[in-house]
């Protein structure tokens, strides 16, 4: 056996020779606006990331990461004002430390609302409705509808190009943004003014152009509530039994009901008329409601 070694780090150290060999010797990517062609791009869930940054009672900020973020982008290099963005960014922050990420996910007291986000929250959606390019057609200014926390607010994001190129043999293109919002705008209040209502967001994407691609669904009017989800409300903290199910069905009238855990996985075409209602993973207490 002791023969083999020499053998076997020989073998390992041939391979990590050729495998480096092989790597390219530039970056992929360039920010070369004559590389992306048109067409729709589907984000890269594992390059696609939003950094969000709020200031905690004025002594340090609290900051992280929301990721797996999925979607498209549909581009016209000689249109760029007709581009449209839809993205569905999931409600799970990747933060420095456990016990933010436990607070921020934690269910409300006693059945009541959460502090924050939840145990249950739905994902936020981004839908683009106008595209601005800038002067040198590097940047742009986008606006659109961010859903949140079950409501839709308008929101501007000024975004810029980054790069594009083949990744893996994959037509990829890149962005940068920055937004700002105010989480009370989305009905998310806890702590204010001692923790910031003003939230910066810090945007970088990647979308690659792939085969079977589809155009992303038109997402609702705001406000929009074809579920009846906000008559979900008195059921709250409540078991999700079979009469208590049979309850909210005849309260919201909903044509479909999905009753879903935190870590469901899901479509994501959006349907107004659907009902969505998440609950705690082991107890089935209900925690909250949207159309989707």
């Amino acid at each position: 056996m002791p023969r083999l070694l020499p053998a076997a780090l020989l073998a390992a150290a041939t391979l990590a020779v050729a495998a480096t060999a092989q790597m390219p010797t530039e970056k992929p990517g360039a920010r070369d606006a004559a590389r992306v062609s048109g067409g729709t791009y589907q984000a890269d869930p594992a390059h696609t990331l939003v950094g969000w940054r709020v200031d905690h009672l004025g002594f340090s900020d609290y900051f992280g990461l929301f990721g797996d973020v999925t979607g498209t982008l549909t581009i016209d290099p000689a249109n760029l004002s007709a581009a449209r963005v839809d993205v569905t960014i999931p409600i799970n922050p990747v933060v420095a430390s456990k016990g933010l990420q436990e607070h921020l996910l934690r269910p409300g007291k006693d059945g009541g609302k959460p502090d924050f986000f939840g145990p249950g929250q739905a994902p936020a959606r981004f839908v683009s409705t106008s595209v601005a390019p800038g002067a040198d057609r590097m940047g742009a200014y986008i606006l659109g509808n961010l859903t949140l926390n079950g409501i839709t607010r308008p929101v501007a994001i000024q975004a810029q190009f980054t790069g594009a190129g083949a990744m893996r043999g994959t037509e990829t293109v890149g962005f940068s943004g920055r937004a700002l919002i105010k989480r009370s705008d989305f009905g998310i209040t806890n702590g204010i003014p001692l923790i910031s209502d003003e939230v910066e967001l810090d945007l970088s994407a990647a979308f690659e152009k792939k085969a079977g691609a589809s155009e992303p669904q038109p997402m609702p009017a705001p406000a929009e509530n074809a579920c009846n989800g906000d008559k979900v409300k008195p059921w709250f903290g409540k078991q999700a039994t079979p009469a208590v199910r049979a309850e909210i069905s005849a309260a919201t009238g909903a044509k479909m009901i999905r009753w879903l855990y935190p870590d469901s996985i899901v479509t994501q075409d959006y349907r107004a008329e659907r009902l969505n209602v998440r609950m705690d993973k082991g107890t089935d207490v209900i925690r909250s409601a949207s159309c989707g």
